[in-house]
């Protein structure tokens, strides 16, 4: 049997620019958001050809608060809120939310302009709870110098990755999300071995460390099971301001379990009283899950 159409942005190679809105819904009816949704590819794949930028591509991904009450279907085993995460100064917290849109292409006007056509047709019937632009920095560096995603899958692995394989909601994945406010001044007070040491990883040339701490950001979130090593598929952006600015985490997954796991390893302590040294500089300020159904479940919403 055939796999169910993903919606465009999640298999897709990240573009240069990204627009993340997370949403409340509203009280009432919700079939006019259902309808909405069940139009966003083809709103997508029209403004793309409309504008000849094959890059333009979205996600829409649905929370359990509302998921029976928006769709009248069974909710994706595994699908719960975000739980939040707490151990010292260390936390991660839960900012709930019902709705997540994700769009990224080569092009920021586009982008916009797709969230605009969006958030029209939504009207009334939801409220922001946040909405962010993310862009690529020197490549694929985060603003702390240090090259993101490295270990990124890559041509159809990030379809193995990402997407549930069978069942009612195959060609949908999981989709867990932080907002990260980075102390760059902090950081940057930090000699290059000491980053270096933080990381896990070389800062120019992004080579793992063959001995590197046990509190190293790779460190903790490498997990083997059975042989095989745990992945998500990441679309993270760094965004910002003068004023406030560091990483937009975003990771696609078959299972919600895979970030939970890595999430637990950095802000929890292990039994020899490590966690993630990059929290020391930098801290999560929301954490909300989701679930992207596939886009030829969403055109069936209607």
């Amino acid at each position: 049997m055939t796999m169910p159409q993903p919606q465009s942005a999640i298999c897709a190679e990240g573009g240069a620019f990204g627009l993340f809105l997370t949403l409340f819904l509203a009280d009432g009816d919700t079939t006019p958001v259902r309808r909405v949704l069940a139009a966003l590819p083809h709103m997508t794949e029209a403004l793309a050809a409309q504008t000849g930028e094959p890059s333009l591509v979205s996600s829409a991904a649905i929370g359990a608060a509302c998921w029976t009450r928006l769709t009248g279907r069974e909710c994706p085993d595994g699908l719960i809120p975000f739980a939040p995460l707490s151990d010292g100064t260390r936390k991660a917290p839960a900012t709930p939310a019902d709705l997540f849109l994700h769009i990224h292409s080569a092009r920021h006007d586009l982008n916009l302009m797709l969230a605009c056509r969006v958030m029209g047709a939504f009207g009334p019937r939801v409220r922001v709870v946040e909405e962010v632009m993310g862009f690529k920095h020197l490549g694929n560096r985060d603003l702390t110098g240090f090259v993101d995603g490295t270990e990124n899958p890559e041509g159809q692995e990030r379809a193995e990755v990402a997407l549930v394989k069978d069942g009612p909601h195959a060609g949908g994945s999981f989709v867990s999300l932080q907002r990260y406010v980075h102390d760059l001044p902090r950081w940057e007070g930090l000699s290059l071995s000491d980053q270096e040491a933080a990381v896990g990883r070389t800062k120019e040339s992004d080579e793992e460390m063959e001995a590197k701490p046990p509190s190293a950001h790779i460190a903790r979130v490498v997990i083997e099971e059975d042989g095989a090593e745990l992945e998500v598929l990441r679309h993270s952006m760094p965004y910002g301001t003068t004023s406030e600015n560091g990483l937009y985490f975003v990771a696609y997954c078959a299972s919600p379990e895979p970030f939970r796991k890595m999430l637990e390893r950095m802000v929890l302590s292990s039994g020899d009283g490590h966690h993630d040294r990059l929290l020391d500089f930098t801290r999560p300020v929301t954490g909300a899950a989701f679930f992207a159904p596939s886009a030829d479940w969403l055109r069936a919403l209607v």
